[in-house]
């Protein structure tokens, strides 16, 4: 199911049930009203406020704009979270076609109305509720430019009648010998922690926007709202049995990308089976791309190749001191080749490697350590870390 390489969408007003604690509200007022004060607390504080917040299951209707070569691109989401217990649904619409997500039990089906989809058996980690959505955000905001200069501030304020946390970044960096300004703002409801609103500017043109038309908190869940499997007129995608078995090798290899149960077939290469596996939940709140694994096979031997995960929580701009590089790629060996990690010697010398996607020339990449390791005789493996210390993929090499 082909899928923008960045995703990038928002949200509009915020029309709330009576279940809900924010009550009735017109569309026509969503605006924020700023309040007149000082700063009344900051960033860590907030940070820390935050992470007391709990998460809890709710119903949410969002619009999404976003700027894209072929102009402004507007969609609408909603959502159904009930991560609390392990279950979620989405739903995409950008007036053309309408994408779904939904997952439960191990199970995870993604799909396009009258296209293609699949469904994906695996042990399903722990899915995002909107409210640690808000605290990964936050966390997110501590994410610098090289050489940048940068402001966080928090203001109270008021959003459709709500006490709101208003916290604004502003980052200055010289890109390629040019000045650029960004601004992401963020308001974020002091009740619970929901986040209601968002704007990402670059040189003060608005380039993304995100805001809540319609929230329910918890809601009475009809049983068929998460339903997994694939709707008439759409085609099942089902990949050959040496797929599957290296689709199962990665997940197993990288538990994380269980969670990667959307795909893009780029089909053969030459000796090569191409694959990307992506979250099957889009970043409908934020700037950022989905995670993805890209997959590599090699079709004379139905053998897993490569594998680079890039994820924009894992960013890392340095790289890893290279004695921890060698330490964790040596232990990450042990897992991938058990006892016979004994036959094989590290090169001295550690590669830089990385990758990552861009949005409004802001880099949301990262930099890794890559460590080789090579047996007496037949292929070497190479390790990509991070400047965390985590492995984010790895390749077998030529003899």
């Amino acid at each position: 199911m082909k899928k923008q390489a960045l995703v990038t969408v928002s949200m509009a007003a915020l029309l709330l049930s009576a279940v809900s604690p924010f009550g009735i509200a017109q569309a026509q007022t969503n605006m924020v009203v700023a309040a007149n004060k000082a700063q009344v607390i900051t960033f860590d504080q907030l940070v820390k406020e935050m992470d007391k917040k709990q998460p809890v299951s709710m119903y949410i209707e969002s619009t999404h704009t976003s700027k894209a070569k072929q102009g402004t691109q507007t969609q609408k989401a909603k959502t159904w979270d009930n991560t609390v217990k392990g279950e979620w649904r989405e739903e995409i619409s950008d007036g053309k076609r309408v994408q779904h997500a939904v997952g439960k039990a191990g199970q995870v089906a993604a799909y396009q109305e009258g296209g293609r989809g699949f469904v994906h058996s695996a042990t399903i980690g722990t899915y995002d509720n909107e409210i640690n959505k808000t605290k990964r955000e936050l966390q997110r905001l501590k994410v610098a430019l090289p050489d940048s200069k940068v402001a966080i501030t928090v203001k109270e304020a008021q959003l459709l009648n709500r006490a709101v946390y208003h916290v604004a970044k502003k980052e200055e960096a010289k890109i390629d010998g040019k000045l650029h300004h960004y601004q992401d703002e963020l308001w974020i409801d002091k009740e619970t922690g929901l986040l209601l609103k968002r704007t990402f500017t670059h040189n003060q043109a608005q380039v993304f926007s995100y805001t809540v038309d319609k929230v329910n908190f918890q809601p009475v869940f009809d049983e068929k709202t998460f339903e997994v499997g694939i709707p008439a007129g759409v085609e099942q995608g089902k990949f050959s049995p040496e797929v599957e078995k290296v689709v199962a090798e990665v997940t197993k290899i990288f538990p994380d990308t269980a969670q990667f149960s959307d795909y893009d077939d780029y089909g053969n290469e030459g000796n090569w089976q191409l694959l990307k596996m992506l979250e099957a939940q889009k970043r409908v709140y934020s700037p950022t791309p989905r995670a993805e694994a890209l997959v590599i096979m090699d079709t004379r031997t139905n053998e897993l190749s490569k594998v680079m995960i890039q994820n924009p929580d894992w960013v890392s701009k340095k790289l890893p001191a290279e004695k921890v590089a060698k330490e964790k790629a040596a232990a990450f060996l042990k897992q991938l080749v058990g006892d016979q990690a004994s036959q094989y010697k590290v090169e001295a010398k550690v590669e830089r490697g990385g990758g990552g996607a861009i949005f409004e020339d802001y880099d949301y990449g990262f930099v890794t350590a890559d460590v080789t390791f090579r047996p007496a005789t037949g292929k070497g493996i190479t390790i990509s870390v991070d400047e965390a210390g985590r492995i984010v993929g790895f390749r077998y090499t030529d003899e």
